[in-house]
């Protein structure tokens, strides 16, 4: 392959990483306070909406990105009202969110744009100076869209607070043990919930990055199941958020080069191989997640409420 079809893989696969990434740090974070966040993929699509309604209306990018992470943040809070104020099941209450989001947005885009194909602008690419200019992945890391950028950011962020901070602390040992945590007099619910709301703006933030810098439109389904896939990857990477983002990458590479190698079974009269290579991201992650998710031990507490005697 030429060096330059290669930072072109590489250049896609990062970007198709973002969302991915975003999202499953948010759950990375979410779980180890103990809450299962199964309404990701309904938050996200829920967020696109929003953004690209924003866009439209307004022709503010950053207000789409502020909108969308907002929405994440409504919606976070109200999970977190049925799940850890009320402590209905989360699977349970994870899959109504999910539904929701998927069926309001549609309703939504539907009612308000009647189906029509309708794009937006999309967000423009940041090329940092001089270092764009690196041979083969100059151009691939540092002339990227800003979820790119973000995704990295966030990834050392979420890791330091987790590991090097008090409330990160606090956040792992309320997915272990939460009863100890209260006779600490740590605030469970509290610590919960923001955990919770964090993770779902991470999951608003991750779906208007789809929209604005990927897309720059909105349909039924816009994310293909890329926040049950991003919940995987949680698990894959062991809820550790570097692992996590490795998983994202492994994701957002193979989409990269099964997007590539489309035209080249087109050009050679296999166009049915076109199929596998849309089904090659989720099989990559679904061989990654059985390989590196064995012996993997989630938070004690994880996905149970808690109850104060």
């Amino acid at each position: 392959m030429s060096p330059e079809l290669i930072g072109s893989i590489i250049s896609l696969g990062l970007t198709m990483s973002a969302p991915v990434a975003i999202s499953s740090l948010g759950e990375v974070f979410s779980e180890r306070s103990g809450v299962i966040n199964l309404g990701i993929d309904g938050i996200m699509l829920m967020s696109a909406f929003v953004s690209f309604h924003v866009v439209f209306l307004t022709g503010n990018i950053p207000a789409g990105y502020l909108l969308g992470i907002l929405t994440g943040v409504l919606l976070g809070l109200l999970l977190g009202l049925f799940i850890v104020v009320l402590r209905f099941n989360q699977v349970v209450a994870g899959m109504g969110l999910y539904f929701l989001g998927l069926g309001l947005s549609d309703f939504l885009y539907r009612v308000i744009y009647a189906n029509k194909v309708v794009l937006i602008p999309k967000t423009t690419a940041l090329k940092v100076p001089l270092l764009s200019e690196i041979p083969l992945i100059g151009e691939a890391f540092f002339n990227q869209y800003p979820g790119v950028y973000v995704m990295f950011i966030l990834t050392g962020i979420i890791y330091f607070i987790l590991y090097y901070t008090r409330i990160g602390l606090w956040i792992r040992a309320l997915g272990e043990n939460p009863r100890a945590c209260d006779a600490a007099g740590i605030n469970v619910t509290l610590y919960r919930l923001l955990s919770l709301v964090l993770g779902s703006a991470f999951a608003g933030f991750a779906g208007a990055v789809l929209c604005l810098e990927i897309t720059g439109l909105f349909y039924e389904n816009l994310t293909y199941g890329m926040g049950f896939i991003a919940i995987g990857l949680a698990y894959f990477g062991k809820w550790d958020p570097l692992r996590s983002l490795a998983g994202s990458l492994i994701f957002g590479i193979t989409w990269s080069i099964g997007i590539s190698l489309q035209d080249v079974f087109i050009k050679i009269g296999m166009p049915e191989m076109t199929y596998f290579m849309i089904m090659l991201p989720y099989l990559a992650v679904l061989v990654s997640l059985l390989i590196m998710s064995k012996g993997a031990r989630p938070p004690a507490s994880l996905g149970k409420p808690y109850y104060r005697e």
